[in-house]
């Protein structure tokens, strides 16, 4: 991750900046996306690394468009470990973002095989700042490229032989001609530093007027249910100015487009496809401050698969079901209160009596699951209830990744 030889680019309260990277000769064929807390930050102070890149990302890709901010040229973009075992942010466009791996990545087997998947859909791995040690040989065998910071030294036999094994290695914090010349001489092939010139600044006037948190939580609940109804997705993206505006403009970017310009929403939504889709909304609220986790995200849809299907044994509405169960547990997913979310949240009374008192026979089934959860045995539901929903919140995440 760069220092301040960056592009600033104005985005309200945070920014985002950009650092060109060039080959051997000269020619600028990538960036290096950055996030700044405001305009007057050099360097990144970043307290959430998922919260920074969701918010680089919203900038990059949904707001400037990546065919203005960088044309045809790749895009690294900095992916701490949290980011990467998220299966909603795979999303992104694989021709041309190259996923930077952050140097105190824990190599864990829950990691390695979410960089496998990436790889499997065509993404570009980086591993940035890289030394070489035991715990981060695993992620080696996964990179295309390896980012060596040459102001800490140049390991002259690695970069060799790393080079002779087929991968391209960038050098960055290159701040001389005599650098280059000398990196380029050991067989570095890309080059990120002070030495080579700005590029031209880029501005947004976007105004980040989001969605409050009931229309984010309606969002996940069309996400997450066995039918997404593209109607009701349009509804609730078009009650959002921020993020209307981003599927508009994604759906118009050279990427996307087709012909002619695409004006009707459902139209965008179907040119962007529900995949990315899900990766636009997951960052929306991500850059948001709600910060929504792999391992929270399957709990709450454990809970709402387990309450649908025992709704449906009793026969009760299964979709009452799966909507008290899903939302019993977004509190903790968007950490927020559930006396806030009920305000925000015109839900009916049988589902709100159910979260706020356990009430009705809607609210008996929801604690029936919890109790449950808590591993305490419940002749009311079925043994193996349980582990069939959590087999299927699993099996929903796993397919968004494939």
């Amino acid at each position: 991750m760069q220092g301040s030889a960056q592009e600033e680019i104005s985005t309200g309260h945070y920014t985002i900046a950009i650092q060109p990277i060039v080959n051997v000769q000269l020619q600028h064929v990538a960036d290096e996306l950055l996030y700044r807390g405001d305009m007057t930050a050099n360097s990144a102070a970043v307290s959430d690394d998922v919260q920074a890149t969701a918010r680089a990302c919203a900038v990059a890709i949904y707001e400037i468009g990546l065919d203005k901010l960088c044309g045809q040229r790749k895009l690294f973009i900095n992916a701490s470990g949290d980011w990467l075992l998220n299966p909603d942010l795979s999303g992104l466009p694989t021709d041309q973002i190259v996923i930077e791996v952050l140097e105190d990545t824990q190599a864990s087997g829950p990691l390695l095989e979410a960089l496998r998947q990436l790889k499997a859909q065509g993404y570009t791995l980086a591993l940035d700042d890289f030394e070489p040690h035991t715990s981060n040989s695993p992620l080696l065998n996964m990179a295309d490229i390896i980012k060596f910071d040459i102001s800490t030294g140049l390991p002259t036999a690695l970069i060799q032989r790393l080079y002779q094994a087929g991968y391209t290695p960038l050098a960055e914090r290159v701040e001389t001609y005599a650098e280059f010349e000398q990196c380029k001489a050991l067989g570095f092939s890309l080059f990120q530093g002070y030495f080579y010139q700005r590029p031209q600044v880029q501005t947004t006037q976007n105004q980040r007027q989001s969605t409050s948190r009931s229309n984010q939580m309606q969002l996940l609940a069309q996400f997450y249910s066995d039918k997404v109804r593209l109607p009701a997705l349009s509804t609730l993206i078009a009650r959002d100015p921020y993020l209307l505006n981003a599927v508009f403009k994604r759906a118009n970017s050279a990427e996307k487009a087709s012909q002619r310009p695409v004006y009707k929403l459902l139209d965008c939504i179907l040119i962007i496809g529900l995949k990315e889709l899900r990766t636009l909304v997951s960052i929306v609220m991500l850059a948001g401050n709600h910060p929504a986790s792999k391992v929270n995200l399957i709990n709450g849809l454990t809970r709402a698969f387990a309450c649908e299907a025992l709704a449906e044994q009793r026969g009760l509405d299964g979709e009452e079901g799966f909507i008290t169960g899903l939302f019993s547990h977004m509190p903790i997913i968007l950490g927020v209160e559930l006396e806030t979310m009920l305000q925000e949240l015109p839900l009916s009374p049988t589902i709100s009596q159910a979260l706020t008192l356990r009430l009705g026979s809607i609210g008996r089934l929801l604690t029936d699951i919890e109790d449950c959860e808590q591993g305490t045995a419940n002749r009311n539901v079925p043994a193996e209830l349980m582990l069939q929903a959590a087999a299927e919140a699993r099996a929903l995440l796993d397919t968004h990744i494939s």
